[in-house]
């Protein structure tokens, strides 16, 4: 048996060693994509620019439409620079979840601001301000999480493929291509679907045994019923039947 035989490859993938470290994701994440977006805001922002503080919010040229595009463009940046890290192996795949619900909670903040802060409604305006910051940070969440997903489930194939390759090479096997190792993968979850299917089919075949059954029983048991009430009905009608003779016999 080989080395590679006798590795929990499903203990290696626990969650607590597929996630980045709470440090480095708490110092990149502040770093590249809190502090950038708190700049932007302070020196571009709307909510900046006003009568007791004025920054360069004016001085863009199409000033809403141009702090739009830095922000979503920030975005992609902030995305680079999360796989760059990536790529080097200091962050994992769970860091773009972060990334992109900070990135995009923090975008929606500032743009939504443009016009919020037009609104003549005083402190009503931060009520606004959190809820689209809410709102935009859980697409990002729902965004990041299925990106994160997309990105593990890549490396968990290359994974795959890699163990296949060595456990052949320390058994002195032909070593297979990868596409040979891709069509045997894909022609086991033809199988696993194929499977599912069958047991799909004979699960609706037993439900619908099951109530089939069921339906024959409660007939059954009607027929039953009805018999007991009509044998029950024949009884108090002969009950009546001499009850009303032996009024007669009186009469006469």
């Amino acid at each position: 048996m080989s080395e590679t035989k006798n590795l929990d490859w499903k203990k290696a993938r626990d969650f607590d060693l597929e996630r980045t470290n709470i440090w480095i994701s708490f110092t990149f994440e502040l770093l590249f994509v809190v502090l950038p977006y708190v700049a932007i805001w302070v020196l571009i922002g709307s909510s900046w620019n006003n009568g007791k503080y004025v920054n360069f919010y004016n001085d863009l040229p199409i000033k809403e439409l141009m702090l739009c595009l830095i922000c979503f463009g920030y975005i992609f940046i902030s995305l680079l620079v999360n796989w760059i890290t990536y790529i080097f192996h200091i962050q994992k795949e769970d860091s773009f979840t972060f990334t992109i619900a900070i990135s995009l909670c923090l975008t929606g903040f500032i743009c939504n601001s443009i016009w919020i802060d037009s609104l003549l409604i005083g402190g009503f305006t931060w009520f606004l301000r959190i809820l689209f910051l809410v709102l935009f940070a859980l697409v990002g969440i729902f965004i990041g999480t299925l990106s994160t997903m997309l990105i593990r489930n890549h490396r968990f194939k290359i994974e795959e493929e890699d163990q296949l390759l060595l456990e052949a090479y320390k058994n002195g096997e032909n070593i297979p291509s990868l596409k040979k190792i891709r069509i045997e993968r894909a022609e086991k979850y033809r199988l696993k679907k194929q499977a599912q299917m069958e047991e799909l089919k004979r699960f609706r075949e037993e439900l619908d045994n099951k109530i089939a059954i069921e339906l024959a029983n409660a007939k059954n048991e009607k027929k039953d019923f009805d018999k007991r009430i009509s044998k029950l009905d024949e009884k108090e009608g002969i009950k009546r039947k001499k009850k009303n003779n032996k009024k007669n016999n009186k009469s006469t």
